[in-house]
Order: structure tokens, then C-alpha cells, then sequence
């Protein structure tokens, strides 16, 4: 079997840290080291959830707040494993789900990532949404125009495929996981398993903060501007950006800042979708958030979300 280390951070949040652990620990893949990175908390909570389990979960501690990217960097410098596993903590896993990716890994040896399908959940535990497929294959130039891949949760790395330099930009304040993904799938392939084995917790409302995704997007995309360019990407990458953008703003409710990102996304590359997210913008305030509540329920149906959720065997989730 060859040896994985699995990588969480964690800052603030020592209700979340337990489950995290527990999700790891009690994976059916048992040749693995768990590595608890505590970003510099107010109140020191990891080293003595930590010493409640087996030696192979060790605890590292910054002397200060250094991001999310630094913690990530600071876990990968201390892994022995031949495979990374990124998990955050207050997300949960399949107990198969490293098991399966490293199988993945191992019958794909072109392949540098393993991901796999994702289902939301709000924190008691119920299941907001699922996703209906997976990506796989090489999505080197797709990667520039959208984060294709998403939260670092949900996948496997093999070590040798870590991109230089950080792995994770600690210059970036977020969106590192795009950046990373960007510089991983030029050089390697993508393998995607079928099946839902990573479970987001979404906390609070739907929305972020429009002016952050705005920026933080627009940082990832400056950053590889020139490249983009070259490839002839940059029309369907600011289309999606601008679309994320209306998105996020529709959903704050301030929908004249909405309908301009989604009219220039409609502008740049059409579609039936986009053209549909204009009209919305045109609604009464929160109509949009909604829609998008009826879409998930739909789609949970749809894809029988609930049906492919074995919930005995998800560590760490309190139903």
C-alpha cells in the first residue's frame, strides 16, 4: 500500500476539528499519517484534540496567522506519504474515499489528482446538493477559465506532481486551489471516481462577498493573463468570470452590480443559462436566491442524491 498523509488546517475552530479527525482516522485506507496544521488560533484547542488519537495524527502549530495557503504549504513540508490527501475542518469524508482515489492513482500513473463527486450539507448534517459527474481527462487549457476542479477537500495528489513554488500561492488571500490546479494539470492528468465521497459543509446563507470574488478571482486570471491570452482563452475566461461575479452580487441582493457582470457574461458568450441569469436579475430582491433553492431541490431528486449516500459509512456527521 503506498503510504498518504492527509493535511488539515484549521484556525478558530476547534468544534469542527474532532470530525475531521475522525473522518481520516477511520478510513478503510490504513497506511496513512494525519497532519493537523493550527494556523496560529487565539486559544490553542489542536495539540489536545490531537493527543486524544493514535501517534500517526501529529499537530504542528504556527507561532502566528499565516493563511490558509501557508498551512497547507507547512503540512505538505512535513508529509512522508507518497499520496496527499487535503482535507478542511469542517469538511467530512466517505470512509472509502482515499481507498478508492489512491486505487485511481495507482491504475493511472499519467494522472497527478484524483478527485471525485462532492454533496453540500448544511452543519446538522442534511444534504443541500450533489454533483451529477466528475471531471477527468486533461483539462489543461479548461483550467484557465474556471475553477473546473473546486474545494481541495475532495482531492488526492501524487507527490511528485506537486507544483513548485508554494505548492499553494501564499501571495494569493483566496482561490489558491484554482491557481494550484492550474499549474498541476499542465503537467498531469486529471482522474475523477464516480462516486459522492466528499461532503462540504456550507455555513450561513448562500453568498460570499461579491467585492472579494470580484478580486480574488481577478487575481488568479492576472496572474496567468499572459498565458490565457496565448492560448485564445481569455473570452470564455472572463465570461465565467463575470458570471461568478453577477452571481455572487445577485445573491447579496445588490442586482444592478448583478446585471452588469451577467450582461457582459452574456455579451462575451452566450447561452440559454446566462441569458436566463440576466432575466433573474431583473426580479424582485431574493427572488434569484429562490430559483436557486428550487434548482437544488430539483437536481437532489433528479440525481437521487440521497439514494447514493450510504450516511453509516460518513465519519465525522452528526444526523
Amino acid at each position: 500500500m503506498p503510504s498518504l498523509s492527509v493535511v488539515i488546517p484549521t484556525y478558530n475552530r476547534s468544534r469542527f476539528l474532532d470530525g475531521a479527525i475522525e473522518t481520516a482516522v477511520n478510513q478503510t485506507y490504513t497506511d496513512l499519517e494525519v497532519l493537523v496544521v493550527d494556523d496560529g488560533s487565539e486559544k490553542e484547542y489542536a495539540t489536545e484534540i490531537v493527543e486524544q488519537y493514535p501517534t500517526n495524527v501529529q499537530c504542528i502549530v504556527h507561532d502566528e496567522n499565516r493563511g490558509l495557503s501557508a498551512a497547507r504549504n507547512t503540512g505538505i513540508a512535513n508529509a512522508d506519504g507518497e499520496y496527499i490527501a487535503f482535507l478542511d475542518d469542517d469538511d467530512r469524508w466517505h470512509e472509502a474515499k482515499l481507498e478508492k482515489q489512491v486505487k485511481t492513482l495507482e491504475a493511472s500513473p499519467e494522472a497527478g489528482l484524483a478527485t471525485c463527486r462532492l454533496a453540500s450539507i448544511d452543519g446538522d448534517g442534511n444534504l443541500l446538493r450533489c454533483d451529477g459527474d466528475v471531471v477527468d481527462g486533461d483539462i489543461s487549457d479548461e483550467i484557465y477559465t474556471r475553477n473546473l476542479i473546486g474545494t481541495p477537500s475532495r482531492v488526492m495528489v501524487r507527490r511528485e506532481a506537486l507544483p513548485g513554488k508554494g505548492p499553494f500561492d501564499e501571495d494569493l488571500p483566496t482561490k489558491q486551489d484554482w491557481d494550484f490546479y492550474i499549474r498541476l494539470c499542465q503537467e498531469w492528468r486529471v482522474v475523477g471516481v464516480g462516486d459522492i465521497l466528499c461532503f462540504r459543509t456550507r455555513h450561513g446563507g448562500m453568498a460570499s462577498d461579491p467585492a472579494d470574488a470580484e478580486d480574488d478571482n481577478n487575481r488568479v486570471i492576472e496572474k496567468h493573463r499572459d498565458e490565457i491570452e496565448r492560448r485564445g482563452l481569455e473570452s470564455e475566461t472572463m465570461a465565467n468570470y463575470n458570471e461568478k461575479v453577477g452571481v455572487t452580487y445577485l445573491l447579496d441582493g445588490q442586482v444592478r452590480s448583478a446585471r452588469e457582470f451577467l450582461w457582459r457574461a452574456f455579451s462575451e458568450k452566450p447561452s440559454n443559462t446566462r441569458l436566463a441569469l440576466v432575466g433573474l436579475s431583473l426580479a424582485p430582491i431574493g427572488f434569484f436566491e429562490r430559483a436557486l433553492r428550487t434548482k437544488r431541490c430539483y437536481e437532489r431528486i433528479s440525481r437521487d442524491c440521497e439514494s447514493e449516500i450510504d450516511w453509516g459509512r460518513v465519519n465525522g456527521i452528526t444526523k
